[in-house]
């Protein structure tokens, strides 16, 4: 071997110590979640649920988008499908095709469909055309809105035919809160509400309720530990926060060109902290991606756990586990009638609660 072949192999194999070093270094000394504590601790419920039925629909499951007392409805990634699963013993399922979705799929951009069923409606958000469209199982009706410019990423239904969505406002490049009624196409602002960042709502991503129980709304963020409380009104917010430490959002946005089109995106890894939640009469059903202080790594790593917050003065009450299924943890839920409705990828689980 040549002086020069050893010394190309020799500066291969620096550069490749360097990179493993460098690694090594980013994992042991990194802002990597549960890598160290996290600064808070959590306390269990006893004896909070059992669990119910479990339910194979054959599909892989995408989000739950309407319960009755009678049925669930799940979208799959099948495009242009729900399906309508019995909540009675037999768990019938019913597969429902969404109406003209290939005749209006192009015009009114259901690529970027979100869908919602207050049973016997069903809403289409097609968020980016934007447009909200009014339609029945049976097709009898197909009414469409379409809203001003700048398309929306969130949607909760507050009423009748009244939707708060959270929608991109141009002049500020970033999205703020409206409120929109279906039936007569007014549409109102927020009033100062949001933080304004100028990356089109990215760093403020996080998920979008209404709560009958106390008729408000409630916006909680994915990359912090905050929660947004406010009526239907959009003047005025309350804040509070989750159990867990995360106090600002350690997400880095840059604008870049991608093919001639330039867009928002983040530069840095997006470390969710709250991946899916719910508010129900009163409590947020939150689950958090932290591991607490005073958990293990088994403990956490083998359940999907729910910090239980009283949203009317913010008091943390407690936690609640629930084993993986099938080795996976929590997708989505909701909360329904004193049950737990658990998405899986594959499956449903229904668990009974006993909060009380």
């Amino acid at each position: 071997m040549s002086i020069y072949d050893m010394k190309r192999y020799l500066y291969l194999l620096i550069t490749f110590l360097s990179a493993l070093l460098i690694l090594l270094l980013v994992f042991y000394f990194g802002d990597i979640p549960n890598r160290h504590k996290n600064g808070f601790n959590r306390n269990y419920f006893p004896h909070t649920h059992t669990a119910g039925r479990t339910i194979y629909p054959g599909d892989t499951l995408h989000e739950i988008i309407g319960s009755t007392r009678w049925n669930i409805y799940v979208s799959v990634t099948t495009p242009g499908e729900v399906l309508q699963i019995s909540r009675g013993p037999d768990s019938s399922i019913k597969r429902l095709k969404i109406p003209f979705f290939n005749r209006f799929y192009d015009s009114l951009q259901f690529g970027s469909l979100s869908v919602r069923i207050d049973s016997p409606y069903m809403y289409l958000f097609a968020e980016n055309k934007p447009a909200i469209i009014k339609t029945t199982f049976d097709s009898a009706l197909f009414d469409v809105r379409i809203l001003p410019p700048g398309p929306f990423t969130r949607e909760a239904m507050a009423g009748p035919d009244c939707f708060i969505l959270r929608k991109l406002e141009p002049a500020i490049t970033d999205q703020v809160f409206v409120r929109y009624n279906f039936s007569t196409g007014s549409l109102k602002k927020e009033n100062n509400i949001s933080p304004v960042y100028g990356d089109g709502g990215i760093i403020t991503d996080g998920q979008l309720y209404f709560d009958k129980g106390t008729d408000r709304l409630y916006y909680i963020y994915f990359y912090k530990n905050a929660v947004m409380a406010f009526d239907s009104s959009l003047h005025t917010a309350q804040r509070f926060s989750t159990i867990d430490t995360v106090g600002s959002f350690n997400i880095k946005i840059a604008l870049v060109n991608n093919d001639g089109a330039t867009a928002y995106t983040n530069i840095t890894p997006a470390h969710v902290i709250n991946k899916a939640n719910y508010v129900h009469d009163g409590l947020l059903f939150n689950m958090s991606l932290l591991k607490a202080d005073n958990e293990s790594d088994v403990s956490f790593s083998g359940n999907s756990i729910l910090d239980v917050i009283d949203v009317r003065n913010g008091t943390y009450l407690g936690s609640i586990r629930f084993p993986v299924h099938n080795g996976g943890k929590l997708s989505r839920f909701i909360i329904s009638d004193s049950s737990l409705i658990g998405l899986y990828t594959n499956s449903i689980v229904m668990y009974n609660l006993h909060l009380h």
